[in-house]
C-alpha cells in the first residue's frame, strides 16, 4: 500500500461512536486532523450523502464508507475499529465495528474508486478479514493492509 495513502497511523481505536451519525464524525475528524480534507463538516456531510445514495457496509462487521467531494484534498485510507457495534444497514443486516474509510478527490477519483474495489475484494479473502477483525495490533493491521496492491 502507497503510504501516501495509509499508514500505521491511520488507524484508529474509537470508544465513543454508537451511531452511523458518530462513526461518521469520528471519521470526518481523523480525515480532517491528517490533513486529507479541508473541511471536515463539508466531509462529514459528504459521506452522510453518499450512503444515502447506497450502503457501504459490507458484511460481517466492515464497511467502506466513502466521499468523493470538494473538501478532499488527497486520497487516503483509515481504518477505524470501533467499540461499540454500529447499525450501518449492511449488506447482511449485521452491525459494523470496523471501518475502512476513504478519502476520494474529485479529480482523478476513477483511480481511487480503484482502491475501494481492491478493498472489497479484499475482504472476500477470510484470512485477510479475519487478520482485520481479529487484530488490535497497529503494526500488524498495518502489515496486513499492505497485501493490498495499490
Amino acid at each position: 500500500m502507497d503510504s501516501k495513502i495509509f499508514k500505521e497511523d491511520h488507524i484508529l481505536f474509537d470508544e465513543s461512536a454508537k451511531t452511523q451519525e458518530e462513526a461518521f464524525k469520528v471519521i470526518a475528524n481523523i480525515a480532517f486532523k491528517k490533513g486529507y480534507v479541508s473541511d471536515e463538516k463539508v466531509f462529514f456531510d459528504g459521506l452522510k450523502y453518499r450512503e444515502k445514495e447506497a450502503t457501504t457496509g459490507f458484511k460481517e462487521g466492515i464497511a467502506i464508507p466513502h466521499s468523493k467531494d470538494a473538501s478532499v484534498l488527497k486520497p487516503g485510507m483509515f481504518l477505524i475499529k470501533f467499540k461499540h457495534s454500529i447499525d450501518w444497514q449492511a449488506l447482511d443486516k449485521k452491525p459494523v465495528n470496523t471501518a475502512f474509510a476513504l478519502t476520494i478527490p474529485e479529480e482523478g477519483a476513477s483511480e481511487h474508486l480503484k482502491l475501494l474495489s481492491l478493498i472489497a475484494r479484499k475482504l472476500i479473502d477470510t484470512e485477510f478479514r479475519e487478520g482485520i477483525l481479529s487484530n488490535n495490533d497497529p503494526k500488524e493491521l498495518t502489515s496486513i493492509i499492505d497485501t493490498i496492491d495499490f
